[in-house]
């Protein structure tokens, strides 16, 4: 970690971070592998000289956003500076998001990701993937989904306590298409961890752990032959799936075209791998879903291989969520 000489506190300017979304846990990589995906938090922080943080949002489920100090972007800012021994921050946060919240898209990872990048700039810091990652763990209590926001790609990880987080990661992709199959419902990742058994029969982890070692192989050896039995685990979604009706028959559709499903995160959402029938495979997901009296709602998206990134900018008001996003996408 390097720190710069001064503090650049120019009235009008700040710092706009980027983070992608992402899917954790792919089936059988629990807890330990996540994709990045192409839908992006945009948070932006100007200082000012207010005694306060104050925060504003745009964009996707804003009544699962809270605006206290409760949000996660304002904590992880304020936790970095503490960190870096830096002055408490005051000023204004910005936050647009096409993730929505809630449903195992990774939105907590994106914003604990954003305002520890903001709370390092503001600090003049510059810091090393590792040691931000290690921060998120703090945080969050486990750096997987972190990870893959922040590094983007296919990345699987490992911290479990220790003094250092390890990483590594593979581009993804993009003719693998992702279709995400977000239902109304959400999961909560507390409820999602709480029932989880605390110990395993032996031939469910030998289960888990054949197909994780075939998916990290296949992908790391940048064949990415993936098929539906990659994503069969018996460790989170067997005891999962049954907070959301029709997960279970998600996890079980088989068509023309389709890799693979798996919970997204801890749910709700479902993650279908599809190499065409993009649609036909939307359709199946959501039919199933509408015959349990639930209705959900499609994205088409693909892996972002860029990760996470932060600038400095002049931060103007007023500005909307659709020029956010074009800006993001003329990146």
């Amino acid at each position: 970690m390097s720190m710069s000489t001064k503090f650049d506190l120019e009235p009008g300017y700040g710092w706009r971070a980027v983070v992608p979304a992402c899917s954790a846990n792919l089936g059988s990589a629990f807890d330990c592998g996540a994709l990045a995906l192409q839908l992006y938090l945009n948070a932006s922080f100007t200082p000012g000289n207010n005694t306060s943080l104050t925060l504003e949002y745009q964009g996707q489920t804003p009544q699962r956003f809270p605006l206290d100090d409760s949000n996660l972007v304002l904590h992880a800012l304020r936790f970095a500076a503490a960190k870096l021994d830096a002055p408490a921050p005051c000023g204004h946060v910005s936050v647009t998001s096409e993730i929505p919240i809630g449903v195992g898209l990774g939105s907590s990872a994106a914003a604990v990701v954003a305002g520890l990048l903001l709370g390092a700039r503001y600090a003049g810091a510059e810091v090393e993937a590792a040691e931000l990652l290690g921060w998120a763990n703090e945080i969050e209590g486990h750096v997987d989904d972190a990870a893959g926001s922040y590094h983007g790609g296919l990345v699987f990880s490992l911290s479990n306590n220790m003094d250092r987080v390890v990483t590594v990661r593979a581009d993804f992709p993009q003719s693998i298409g992702l279709v995400i199959i977000s239902p109304e419902r959400i999961v909560p990742t507390r409820e999602a961890r709480k029932v989880l058994p605390q110990a395993y029969e032996r031939a469910d982890v030998v289960h888990t752990l054949q197909r994780a070692a075939v998916l990290v192989a296949t992908c790391f050896s940048g064949n990415f032959e993936l098929f539906p039995e990659l994503f069969d685990d018996k460790l989170h979604q067997p005891y999962r799936q049954q907070f959301v009706p029709g997960i279970e028959r998600c996890l079980g559709l088989r068509m023309d075209g389709l890799l693979g499903t798996a919970i997204s995160g801890s749910g709700s959402s479902v993650i279908a791998f599809a190499a065409r029938n993009h649609e036909a495979i939307a359709e199946a997901l959501k039919e199933i879903f509408a015959g349990e009296g639930i209705q959900a709602e499609v994205r088409f998206t693909s892996a972002d291989n860029c990760g996470a990134w932060v600038t400095r900018e002049p931060v103007r008001a007023g500005k909307t969520l659709e020029h956010e996003q074009s800006s993001l996408r003329s990146k």
